[in-house]
């Protein structure tokens, strides 16, 4: 029961192989804070605190500039307001309940 196996052609290598070159990546070195403010995360501690209710009074702070109103909910990526606005979330740099 001996099988011979199948001859493989084995093609000579002449050249120098150079794929094994150390390549470096260098990028500018960032501000890492850690103490950066989460948006996303400070909204809903405003929303899931035991002082909101149905509407809660805040200052966001946008890159338009400074905005006092009202909040009474969330849909998608907005902020709802009483006055009925929109105010888009990732438009917002900082927001505190006054």
């Amino acid at each position: 029961m001996k099988k011979d196996l199948p001859s493989v052609y084995a093609n000579p290598i002449d050249k120098e192989i150079r794929n094994n070159n150390d390549i470096y990546f260098g990028q500018p070195i960032e501000d890492r804070s850690t103490n950066k403010v989460n948006v996303y995360e400070k909204i809903n501690g405003i929303f899931a605190s035991p002082h909101h209710v149905y509407k809660s009074n805040v200052s966001i702070y946008t890159r338009n500039g400074k905005i006092n109103t009202t909040i009474v909910g969330k849909s998608g990526n907005f902020l709802l307001c009483l006055n009925g606005d929109r105010i888009n979330m990732l438009d917002i740099i900082d927001i505190e309940r006054i």
